[in-house]
């Protein structure tokens, strides 16, 4: 009897990304029937699925209410990769304060509460940083994600007034992305399978391609790539995930780590040859 999964997305895109097309062929041949579905699909029983994959899902953000009451009715009854537990640590982007505690460098940052207050040292740090990076603690695709540099540093009622109350992180503006960029290192069942050196365009810090950013395949040197097998060995949310992508900046031969994406990242299969076929294999061997 065959397999049934979902691979789920978002209404923008009905059809999935490329990277969930290219596994199609795969999944077939290993006897698996795939649906890329709408995650608000109200016509979509989804307890008929044997898995459901989270992928190109990028409106959640937006909802991150109704994702979450979403991910736990459909969990009742059909698995969900990656786990619920790991979706809940990884959405808010507080989870970098307990990444540092690892010994794990990440991006000098305050961390903001909604409705706390920032405190004496936080503003000491802040102001001592030629730029910083504004961003909610729920967000993808630098959603809401601004600049500002040491002379033009926002009091906390316009910090506050920008995220609307929610939490939020300023974080010292890592010059190396404009310079050299961000890498993505692309983990499949907690194996490292490729890396891409994502740039922004000029003028910005953004790198996402909406923002204009591109992105190359690289193969990063063994150094990096040990650094980076480091941190995903110190991390049970990577080791035992099903995909997950590292993002990090290089800053004098150290990789700085910027975020763990393990919702719904791009995993850019289309540009590493059998990228899609290793993930396809990954799921095959998951579903049960």
């Amino acid at each position: 009897m065959k397999k049934r999964l979902a691979l789920v997305t978002w209404s923008g895109l009905p059809q999935g990304a490329e990277s969930e097309r290219l596994m199609l062929p795969y999944l077939a041949d290993a006897g698996i029937e795939t649906e890329i579905v709408d995650w608000r699909s109200v016509d979509c029983d989804f307890s008929k699925f044997d898995l459901i994959v989270l992928r190109s899902c990028w409106d959640y953000h937006l909802r991150v209410a109704e994702f979450i009451g979403w991910l736990q009715r459909v969990a009742q009854t059909t698995p969900v990769l990656n786990s619920i537990d790991t979706v809940l640590w990884n959405h808010n982007k507080f989870y970098l304060r307990e990444v540092e505690t690892l010994g794990i460098e990440i991006a000098p940052t305050v961390f903001v509460n909604g409705s706390g207050q920032i405190t004496l040292s936080g503003w000491q740090e802040i102001r001592s940083w030629k730029k910083s990076v504004v961003k909610p603690a729920v967000s993808a695709s630098a959603h809401k994600t601004w600049l500002f540099d040491s002379e033009a540093v926002p009091d906390e009622d316009e910090l506050k007034g920008k995220m609307q109350g929610e939490p939020f992180l300023v974080q010292q503006f890592i010059p190396e992305i404009a310079t050299q960029g961000e890498i993505s290192f692309i983990y499949i069942d907690g194996t490292f399978s490729h890396a891409v050196l994502k740039r922004p365009a000029a003028g910005d810090f953004r790198v996402q391609k909406e923002h204009g950013g591109s992105a190359e395949l690289i193969g990063p040197d063994s150094a990096l790539l040990a650094q980076a097998n480091q941190i995903a060995a110190k991390l049970p949310q990577v080791r035992d995930s099903l995909h997950c992508r590292i993002d990090a900046v290089v800053r004098d031969g150290k990789l700085v780590l910027m975020e763990l994406e393990l919702i719904e990242p791009e995993l850019f299969l289309g540009m590493a040859e059998g990228a899609a076929e290793r993930f396809a294999k990954a799921i095959a061997k998951r579903i049960k």
